[in-house]
């Protein structure tokens, strides 16, 4: 009873946190220097983490991570369907307030702020994790609501294997992929292409262009991608080891219309990304010392066009290029002690035809130099606090700080966990916020968030028989003040006349407040022939806006705009001897399009199933399967107006030698 009281207390004293322990993992393994990428060092302890499971990115290899992340974990997705714009966001934040890492890079867009997921193959990540909350400041800002961590990750075990898959379906939609990994105790090589291709042509119900519902084919949707990456490890005797990564992706797209506009007006986009870097990895006795150098390069050519000749086309070209650099050492000092420090830098130039000549973005540039310090200490057997600060310069300016404080606890050793942060994050206007032709508004402030959570986690082994069972449940709170909005203002133009009343500009119109829970129950039985599960996931999300811009004002504690305030999905997988069955669904409530709620989107229940075969002939290991997304030939909206694909099949087949 006073362990469990002096937990509480410690928790309730508001001045603990630290980096986190994986959930079965024992506490006293966090002091043993790793030798590998870990996504628990990366913010701390008491941070809710949640850890997309390997065997989901392997079946879902063919899918982009918009799909993943809708269908498997609790975050919000808003899609305009396959292979189109998709965006995520967490508890109750927008998508400008989600950061993407890859291998501990930012790599979220410079000028838009806003990462699109659409575009981002399952296929090349080895980890994914979710960091929610604004816990994410080791590298910098911007993690208001969360972010998402895309992991790849060195093999030393010398073996050598090649994968090649096709898959096709529905729609003229068809992947081929190819996977090679070899090496030897101290060289480890990773080699992948990804081709995909869509119509995209698939039938809908429309039920918005006509008094009566017909049937019609989605038109200006197609797309393509193709990918490659190398990755290349080598080792420096024992103690050190160096690491690379090149990833290009080239792709091209239609960009469909909303239901209720006439197919007169077509757009096109065309995008080129390259992400490299290199880093080195040293031990020496109780420190470490990592170091990061990486070089972004993105190109996007729009063009739009009208059937007749009463408009003109339209040709856009946009890019940035961003240089990454960042030193990281830790130390233990003792059992109890672990400091770290990093100091990352980061220069981004973005060019767009769309710019103001006053000041344009096509010579726009920023600089951000971020200082983070971390220190862990683990006062008793079964307690670790950990407290981080990041203080950051962005363009030189006066320095800013976050924080994060956070605790991690063990009430019942390898079966009951507590974990609990709290953290203060802000996110800079995007270059577009500040310098969009015409709107852009130089005079912004930054968004700034603030989020409490704490996570309880049971896991037992009962009667010692072949079943495992385990439960999280998280509860947050989070504040967000001076949320930036894109609204019509009549603003004089620049000649002198004031007729423009209908200009868009960015301001800081909304303070939110959010709060919720997360549930996540899951029973395992591993047997001899047959290993099944069963998993169900739960959100809920409470987000609104807490103060009023004016005194007429509709949106004052209602729900935030797509925002669903219950989500959840349900997941049962059997694997009996060569065979293999993955069934999901999964649900999203109403969300409302307009902050007075007079528009929305309807509820959706969406099923997909998986079924396949493991053969081995000779050295060649052969597996065919079937997949079918909305088993079901549900109609539904993710973004309104813009419907979503009904049932689709794809056969594939994968061999590995």
């Amino acid at each position: 009873m006073k362990r469990i009281l002096s937990i509480v207390l410690t928790f309730c004293a508001g001045a603990i946190v630290s980096y986190a322990q994986e959930q079965t993992t024992v506490l006293d393994t966090l002091f043993v220097v790793s030798k590998s990428i870990t996504t628990r060092s990366e913010v701390n302890t008491g941070a809710k983490i949640e850890q997309i499971p390997i065997e989901l990115l392997q079946i879902n290899s063919s899918r982009n991570m918009a799909e993943l992340l809708a269908e498997n974990t609790s975050i919000s997705v808003k899609s305009q369907g396959l292979g189109a714009n998709a965006t995520a966001s967490f508890r109750g934040a927008s998508a400008a307030q989600t950061r993407v890492n890859w291998n501990g890079i930012n790599i979220t867009p410079v000028m838009a702020g806003i990462f699109d997921f659409s575009q981002m193959p399952v296929f090349f990540a080895d980890q994914v994790a979710l960091y929610h909350g604004a816990n994410d400041i080791k590298s910098g800002s911007g993690a208001v609501g969360g972010s998402v961590n895309i992991n790849n990750l060195p093999y030393w075990d010398g073996a050598s294997h090649f994968d090649l898959g096709a898959e096709y379906g529905s729609y003229n939609t068809y992947t081929a992929k190819g996977y090679a990994r070899y090496g030897t105790r101290r060289f480890s090589g990773k080699s992948r292409a990804y081709y995909q291709h869509s119509d995209n042509d698939y039938q809908y119900i429309n039920k918005v262009s006509g008094l009566d519902a017909f049937k019609e084919r989605r038109q200006d949707a197609s797309f393509s991608i193709l990918s490659a990456m190398q990755e290349l490890h080598f080792r420096l005797g024992d103690q050190a080891f160096l690491s690379s990564a090149l990833w290009y992706q080239r792709g091209n797209r239609m960009l469909p219309q909303p239901l209720g506009i006439e197919t007169t007006v077509h757009e096109r986009q065309e995008e080129q990304n390259l992400r490299a870097y290199i880093g080195y990895n040293g031990y020496f006795g109780a420190s470490k010392l990592e170091g990061k150098i990486a070089y972004i390069q993105y190109g996007m050519k729009y063009h739009r066009w009208f059937d007749n000749d009463y408009f003109p086309p339209t040709n856009n070209l946009n890019g940035s290029r961003t240089v990454h650099s960042s030193i990281d050492f830790s130390h233990s000092f003792s059992p109890k002690w672990l400091y770290n420090t990093t100091l990352t830098y980061r220069h981004d130039r973005a060019k767009a035809e769309d710019s103001r000549e006053e000041d344009p973005i096509a010579g726009a540039t920023r600089d951000m130099l971020a200082w983070h310090h971390a220190l862990r200490y683990k006062p008793i057997e079964w307690l670790i606090t950990d407290g981080r600060l990041m203080i950051e310069s962005i363009d030189w300016r006066r320095p800013v700080l976050t924080y994060s404080l956070g605790a991690s606890a063990t009430i019942l050793p390898e079966m009951l966990h507590l974990r609990s942060s709290f953290s203060y994050n802000y996110r800079q206007p995007t270059l577009n916020e500040l310098y969009w032709h015409p709107g852009g508004n130089p005079h912004l402030r930054p968004e700034k968030g603030y989020t409490y959570d704490a996570t309880l986690l049971f896991k037992i082994h009962p009667f010692k028989a072949p079943i495992d069972f385990s439960a999280e449940a998280t509860g947050y709170f989070m504040d967000i003040d001076d949320w930036i909005l894109w609204l019509p203002v009549d603003e004089t133009v620049r000649s002198g006349q004031s007729h423009n009343q209908w200009l868009w500009r960015p301001q800081n119109k909304r303070d939110t407040r959010s709060y919720g829970t997360d549930l996540l129950l899951k029973v395992a039985y591993t047997g001899e022939k047959v290993r099944s599960s069963l998993s169900w996931s739960y959100a809920f999300t409470r987000a609104f806006t807490r103060t009023k811009q004016h005194n007429d004002d509709g949106a004052l504690l209602h729900q935030l705009p797509y925002v669903p305030r219950q989500k959840w999905s349900l997941r049962f997988t059997l694997d009996y001897a060569r065979c293999f069955l993955n069934l999901q669904t999964s649900y999203v409530g109403v969300r409302y399009i307009t902050t007075d709620q007079s528009y929305f989107t309807r509820p959706y229940n969406v099923s997909h199933l998986l079924l396949g075969y493991h053969y081995t002939i000779g050295k060649y290991a052969i597996t065919p399967q079937i997949r079918i997304d909305n088993l079901f030939n549900t109609y539904y909206e993710s973004t309104k107006y813009y419907p979503m694909p009904r049932r689709t099949v794809l056969g594939s087949l994968q061999i590995r030698f």
